[in-house]
């Protein structure tokens, strides 16, 4: 018995260190890239339930254009509770992506907040970025450059680098 102990626990040492492995992804990029475009495709026709549930695994790995979408879906209401608290959090993370007009609609609904409801969404958005944003899910994101974008329509994209990733669940209820 002892030594089938040893044995098992030999194995599990080499499978979990293995040859300079590096850490698995418990996803793929891809994978969530098309999530992402398929939820805010959702969005644009107005199934909400379908775009919240498309959008929140890539929302909160860090994908910009989701938690962008997510952040309207929050402040307006739609599928989920309004809430300009969590809709703003969302808002001021996606912001990361450095996307004027994101930027712009962040600074327009932060003036218009009373001095609690900034206080509240600075924690928020402190937060959101302490486990959403670029730096905690290891993401680069970059704005696409392709010609044939509609007029006012951005595409970020944004890749996952190789390493540990945290996940962290949404809140959907202040």
């Amino acid at each position: 018995m002892a030594r089938c102990l040893l044995v098992t626990a030999i194995l599990v040492v080499g499978l979990l260190s293995g040859c300079g492995s590096t850490p698995v992804n418990l996803y793929s990029d891809n994978t969530m890239k098309k999530k992402e475009y398929n939820g805010i495709k959702a969005y644009k026709k107005g199934l909400y339930e379908q775009a919240f549930y498309d959008l929140k695994e890539p929302a909160a790995l860090g994908y910009k254009s989701a938690q962008y979408t997510l952040a309207f879906m929050f402040l307006k209401g739609q599928y989920l509770e309004q809430s300009t608290k969590l809709g703003m959090g969302w808002l001021g993370v996606a912001k990361e992506a450095g996307v004027e007009n994101w930027s712009a609609q962040y600074d327009a609904f932060y003036s218009a907040a009373t001095t609690q409801q900034k206080q509240q969404i600075d924690q928020t958005v402190a937060l959101y970025i302490t486990q959403f944003g670029v730096k905690a899910q290891n993401m680069t994101c970059r704005r696409s450059t392709s010609p044939r974008r509609t007029f006012g329509e951005v595409k970020i994209d944004c890749t996952k680098h190789d390493g540990s990733v945290t996940e962290h669940d949404i809140q959907t209820i202040e």
